[in-house]
This record gives structure tokens, C-alpha cells and sequence, in this order.
């Protein structure tokens, strides 16, 4: 049933979906006149009924003959941004050029847009009609309406904007723009495709979060300056380099740089410097997705808050393989993070221990960290015990509800509450 059902939903919403795109609004009222004068009208002997009947269908039967001719000779381009939001209007424009020899009206255009493969966990019980039509939305990546054009002069090229608001992270695959031209009487429009195939970038849903208030210590970092990028407190000079960019100009040695003429900047053996942790737990237990995907929200709203000007972040997750991507000064900006999370899956395949590896072998540099947590187990308690034994202030939050009560200190948000929760980290306890 969990397959058969949604191929029924498609077959039952694709009728309607066909005439939605079709009937123009005047279309649609004439068209619910049609069937009700076609039910009422059935005895020709009782009432004049029947009579409308005939004129809206021959009405219509020319309404799609005239639709059948013509083409539009119109070629568009779209003039993407690099990156979109979840949750937040996506605002592009799209450059119209009319190579025709006569003005184009009353047009209008929606993207058509690609969507996501199904989740291998996508149902795990029988949808309803209702759940089925909003995983639809969520695999298209998008919600978008059908928007009028301005008058394309013949010859010209005319740009208009055009907005949809990205329902999920990840890529968003634009296949086709959806041109309809209605026919002389209004009441039926025909439609152009225009392959254009388009991408871009959704980042996580972010929420508010203050600035945290983290612990000042600082640790040693095994690599020194090349590992560090110069943030921090060094120990002493080994030797000389050639320039990276994100160097500081402090650490040129001008004598060899007026020698050679080109920048060289002395290198230290050892580093001390803040780094923070920010782990995510990507081993989901439940079959549904929504509390992965608050977590990660979660995880992004922590990223884009104020750390510090000198302050390392590193995010900790498993995804094919154990991952610590770093940002900083010289290694890296918030902006990766954000890329790296709208495209991380939640893991089923692979054993907790990963994790655990993971930050055992990054924890001696940390000077604090904050996870987020998918649940509550022995493992996950091991976890925070792994971190507060290496020293690391350690914030934990669980997108709950839990499986069992969690130790005193650890937050608990659902995802209704996830915004209220995240707000309230104010200050390291």
C-alpha cells in the first residue's frame, strides 16, 4: 500500500493539475457552469437547461481550436543569485527577448522545476492525501505561482522579476520555464515550454541566536601557524615561507622581502588559539526527516552567530565518512558551513562509533563545543562525557522529544519550539 497509494494520488490530482494550468479564471467559472448545465440539462423536455449547455461546449471547442495555432516566439534567460534561504522569497529576474513581429500580451510564466528523487524512508506507513500532496511540495524544492508578464514589444528585450519562496535545503533544479497565452475569448490558454535548466543552492532555515558566551581558553594546535593561518598566540620562529593569502601583513620579514622582492612570512612551530566545536548529530532515529532537519537548522543558525573575531569554528558530522570542516580567519568562511549543511543527509548506515572517533581524535583542541543532538542513549551520553574529560565546555541541545529523560543541564527543543529554544542560549553555563 505504501506504494500503490501514491500512484493513485498522482493519477487522481493530475486531471485537476491539467486544468488548473489551463482554464484562465473566467475559463474556470464557465467551466463549473458547463458541468452543472450538463446535469441539469440531461431531459431536454423538462427545461431550457440543456441550451447553455451546447453554447459553453461550443464556446470551448473553439477556445481550444484557436489555442492549437501560433507560436510564441520568445526566448528567455534567468539571472539567478548564487545562494537562497529556506523559508525566504527568492527574488530573480528573467531577461525576455521577442524576436516575433508583433507585441505579445496577457502572457504568463511559472518555473517548472525538477524534483527531488524519493527518500528511501519517504513513507514508512500509508499516507494520506494530504501527507502525500505536501511531500510533492517538499520534493519539488519550491513554492512558486503562476506571475503575469508585462507587454513584450516586438523586437525588444524586456526583463521582469519573478519570486518563489525554496521549501528544503539542497539543490533547487529549475527545468523549464511555462509560458500560457490565452485564447481570444478568455476562457482557455495554451501553453509553451522552454527548456531552461537552472540550479541553485538552498541554505538551512536560520533563526535568531545572541551572542554565546564561550569560555576564553586557549589551546595548544598541533601544526602551528600553517594549520592556524596566523590567529592567535605563537611560540617561536622556525624558519621562513613563502606569502599565503590571509597571512597578516605582521608577519612578513621584510629584509627577505626586499632581497627577493616577493613576500615572505616568518613560520612558528606552535599556536595557541581559540577553537569552538559544533557537532552535529546526523544518526536519525526517527522515520520522518523534521527533526534532521531542525537539527540542522540548528546547527546553522549556531554557525552564523557571533563568535569572536579570532575564534575557530569547526563543524563535526558523519555523513559517507567522518567530516571536520573548519572556519576562520585564513581557513575558511561562515558561508561554507552554511553550503556544507544544506547538502548533509541523515545516516542510518553507520555505527555511532564513528562519531564518537571523530571527536575524540579533535577534542584536545577545543576549547568548547556545542552539539545537537537527534537523541538521548548511552551513546550520546558517552559523547558529552568524551568532551568534558578532555576538558571542553560542553552546551548540548536534543531536537526531542527524546527517547529517555536526559541528564540535568542538557536542553531539550522540539521542532515547534526550536526558535524559543535557540533564543535562549544566551550564556555558557
Amino acid at each position: 500500500m505504501r506504494q500503490v497509494l501514491p500512484r493513485l494520488y498522482a493519477a487522481v490530482e493530475r486531471p485537476g493539475r491539467f486544468l488548473r494550468q489551463r482554464l484562465t479564471p473566467l475559463g474556470g467559472w464557465l467551466f463549473g457552469g458547463w458541468i452543472a448545465a450538463g446535469a441539469f440539462g440531461v431531459n431536454t423536455q423538462v427545461g431550457m437547461t440543456y441550451q447553455w449547455f451546447v453554447l459553453l461546449t461550443a464556446l470551448f471547442a473553439i477556445a481550444l481550436l484557436v489555442s492549437c495555432f501560433g507560436s510564441l516566439p520568445v526566448v528567455a534567460t534567468r539571472r539567478l543569485p548564487r545562494l537562497a534561504t529556506v523559508g525566504r522569497p527568492l527574488h530573480y529576474r528573467l531577461r525576455l527577448h521577442n524576436r516575433g513581429a508583433r507585441a505579445e500580451r496577457d502572457l504568463s510564466v511559472a518555473d517548472e522545476l525538477r524534483a527531488a528523487p524519493p527518500a528511501a524512508a519517504a513513507f514508512q506507513r500509508p499516507p494520506t492525501y494530504r501527507q502525500w500532496r505536501r511531500w510533492t511540495a517538499w520534493a519539488r524544492g519550491a513554492d512558486g505561482a503562476v506571475q503575469p508578464l508585462p507587454v513584450l514589444p516586438p523586437g525588444a528585450i524586456t526583463e521582469a522579476e519573478l519570486t518563489l519562496t525554496p521549501l528544503r535545503r539542497g539543490w533547487l533544479e529549475f527545468a523549464a520555464l511555462r509560458f500560457g497565452r490565452p485564447d481570444p475569448l478568455g476562457l482557455w490558454q495554451r501553453l509553451y515550454r522552454h527548456p531552461l535548466p537552472d540550479r541553485v543552492l538552498v541554505l538551512p532555515r536560520r533563526y535568531p541566536v545572541p551572542p554565546l558566551h564561550f569560555p576564553e581558553g586557549r589551546r595548544y594546535q598541533r601544526g602551528g601557524v600553517n594549520l592556524a593561518q596566523s590567529v592567535g598566540e605563537e611560540d617561536e620562529c622556525v624558519g621562513l615561507r613563502d606569502y599565503r593569502p590571509g597571512d597578516p601583513p605582521r608577519r612578513i620579514h621584510w629584509r627577505s622581502f626586499a632581497k627577493r622582492g616577493e613576500p615572505v612570512v616568518k613560520e612558528f612551530q606552535d599556536e595557541f588559539f581559540i577553537r569552538y566545536g559544533l557537532l552535529l548529530d546526523s544518526y536519525a532515529t526517527d522515520p520522518e526527516d523534521a527533526r534532521f532537519e531542525a537539527a540542522v537548522s540548528a546547527a546553522a543558525s549556531l554557525a552564523v552567530a557571533e563568535r569572536g573575531p579570532e575564534a575557530m569554528l569547526d563543524l563535526l558530522f558523519v555523513g559517507d565518512r567522518a567530516y571536520c570542516v573548519t572556519a576562520g580567519r585564513g581557513l575558511g568562511q561562515t558561508e561554507q558551513l552554511l553550503e556544507i549543511l544544506a547538502g548533509v543527509a541523515p545516516r542510518r548506515d553507520r555505527p555511532f562509533a564513528d562519531l564518537l572517533a571523530l571527536v575524540a581524535g579533535h577534542a584536545p583542541a577545543l576549547s568548547a563545543c556545542v552539539c545537537i543532538l537527534l537523541d538521548w542513549d548511552a551513546g550520546r551520553r558517552q559523547l558529552l562525557d568524551l568532551l568534558r574529560g578532555q576538558g571542553v565546555a560542553t552546551v548540548a541541545l536534543v531536537i526531542g522529544p527524546p527517547s529517555a529523560p536526559p541528564e540535568p543541564g542538557v536542553r531539550v527543543a522540539t521542532v515547534e519550539t526550536l526558535a524559543v529554544e535557540l533564543a535562549r542560549l544566551t550564556a555558557w553555563p
